[in-house]
């Protein structure tokens, strides 16, 4: 996992790889595994395990407590996706990384992936966030997200149809945003931008880093030829849990109380309940009104959330 990778300003390249999981068994194993056979960059992988049973924290130590490319940060608390990645962004920042990749544990990256996007963001400095394809694990891999569209205003339309969806001539190209199931940060990024969301626990967290990043002057790169397998995803409408149900339907207004002017807020709203009732129809019909109840609290706490200030609002800067 050595290589000759440089940043733009000529010193060698150090990628800290953060995997976050819990309970992830042999899906986070995978994940290591291919990050280990990742070639031409300097990789340190760190494991942030999100208090997991102790059997499994066990078997994490058992396996890569002696390696000398994986580092195990073992959490006392579930600190959720956003917490874990912070806690990992400390760690790789302390050890002196030039770029952050933050990923999902049920991901398996192609063995160039690295290098091409460390190559991509030293060669677009004005990027900040760089991406992969990411590509449904399962044959025959579709896409499941070349780049994403979107703006503060735009946060109820569902991604699908917000999608770019061609790889075009395979050179990087500026997105609206980056999937966080695999998103590369440089390390003056993250610096400049702060850490991740903590408020927002999980859903939307990298969709509000992304947005915090463009409003600092950067321009998300996705790069097609660096690819990612990744264990699918779900919208609002393919099945969601009522942890789930709640948090996407809350974490959508915590962003607009960030991010959204006046006039976002006036194409959102008819946006934002439109897919909420349309949701709650399909979910009723199939008797989950759990599902249902979730969405409408998320929806009173985001509302609470909205007409009053923000709790927890991302720090200026990262710890």
């Amino acid at each position: 996992m050595s290589g000759g990778s440089a940043t733009g300003a000529g010193r060698p390249a150090v990628v800290a790889a953060i995997v976050v999981t819990w309970n992830g068994g042999a899906v986070t194993r995978a994940c290591v595994t291919s990050l280990r056979a990742s070639a031409g960059v300097d990789l340190r992988i760190l494991v942030v395990d999100n208090a997991s049973r102790d059997d499994e924290r066990r078997l994490l130590l058992d396996d890569y407590g002696a390696a000398a490319d994986v580092e195990i940060l073992q959490l006392e608390e579930n600190g959720h996706f956003a917490g874990g990645v912070n806690a990992g962004a400390r760690r790789a920042l302390e050890i002196g990384a030039t770029h952050l990749l933050f990923l999902n544990n049920d991901t398996t990256l192609a063995p160039d992936c690295v290098r091409l996007l460390v190559a991509a963001a030293d060669a677009n400095p004005a990027a900040g966030v760089i991406g992969p394809a990411l590509l449904d694990l399962t044959p025959p891999h579709r896409p499941l997200s070349l780049g994403e569209r979107y703006s503060a205003w735009s946060l109820a339309v569902p991604r699908t149809l917000l999608k770019v969806r061609s790889q075009g001539d395979g050179a990087p190209y500026p997105v609206g945003g980056i999937m966080g199931s695999a998103i590369m940060v440089t390390r003056e990024c993250f610096l400049r931008v702060g850490p991740y969301r903590e408020d927002l626990l999980v859903y939307y967290e990298e969709v509000d880093f992304c947005l915090r990043a463009r409003s600092r002057g950067y321009q998300p790169l996705l790069v097609p030829r660096a690819i990612v397998l990744h264990d699918g995803m779900r919208g609002f409408a393919a099945g969601l849990q009522p942890y789930a149900a709640r948090l996407k339907c809350r974490n959508q207004l915590l962003l607009m109380r960030e991010h959204g002017s006046v006039a976002d807020w006036l194409v959102f709203l008819p946006l934002f309940f439109a897919l909420v009732v349309v949701s709650s129809v399909l979910y009723g019909v199939r008797g989950q009104g759990a599902v249902v109840a979730a969405m409408w609290r998320g929806v009173a706490e985001g509302v609470r959330h909205a007409l009053g200030r923000s709790q927890t609002a991302a720090a200026g800067g990262a710890a």
